[in-house]
């Protein structure tokens, strides 16, 4: 009986030492993931994104368009910023299948400049307006810069594809991109804990 319960504490110990280290692993990897996202550093970016993202669109295509959105644009540019500081919380690591997975959630903060276009107050009251119902919280800085944040979440995911190291999804459902890459279970899991994630924190705001 003593053995047995031994042999029972060591799996619980193993199993809860497994998780720490998944864990420990995940925050690290994502707090550097924000800070390449910051520094542009394109390459190492898509280094640690989960490889299926890839079946869709080759490296150089995404490459191509994370210059465009964040550098090449002739509109704005957006910029992360004190992406050093962001907190990230790691759920517990889970499986589905032969996958293994966890969500990651993390506030972010952006700055907008806007290359050829200046707001007075009523423009500016009306973007605001809109960067609220997409669930961005933004405050103008000048006439034409403001800064937005948002609770985000991303999905770490550790597969045979990804020759069992953890790689990383932003969550976006209403990205068809995303739809198409993360397999159902896990989707389901993931809308349900950020739906939790984001009531959490509104209960904490009041």
């Amino acid at each position: 009986m003593k053995k047995l319960f031994f042999v029972l504490l060591m799996f619980c110990f193993a199993t809860f030492w497994s998780q720490k280290s998944d864990q420990s692993v995940i925050k690290d990897d994502t707090s550097q993931f924000m800070i390449k996202f910051q520094k542009k550093d394109y390459d190492g970016i898509l280094e640690m994104t989960h490889p299926a993202i890839f079946e869709k669109f080759d490296k150089k295509t995404l490459k191509g368009l994370f210059q465009k959105m964040l550098e090449d644009n002739e509109e704005f540019q957006i910029e992360i910023i004190d992406a050093d500081k962001i907190s990230f919380e790691v759920s517990e690591v889970s499986k589905s299948k032969d996958t293994k997975y966890a969500f990651v959630t993390h506030p972010m903060k952006m700055k907008m400049t806007f290359k050829n276009q200046k707001f007075d107050d009523s423009q500016k009251e009306m973007m605001v307006n809109m960067m609220e119902v997409q669930g961005l919280k933004a405050k103008f800085l000048s006439e034409n810069s403001l800064e937005m944040s948002k609770q985000s979440m991303m999905i770490a995911m550790n597969d045979a594809s990804t020759k069992n190291q953890w790689k990383y999804l932003n969550y976006d459902e209403t990205n068809p991109l995303y739809v198409s890459v993360v397999p159902v279970e896990i989707m389901k899991k993931a809308k349900s804990y950020y739906a939790d994630f984001l009531i959490k924190n509104k209960e904490n705001a009041n």
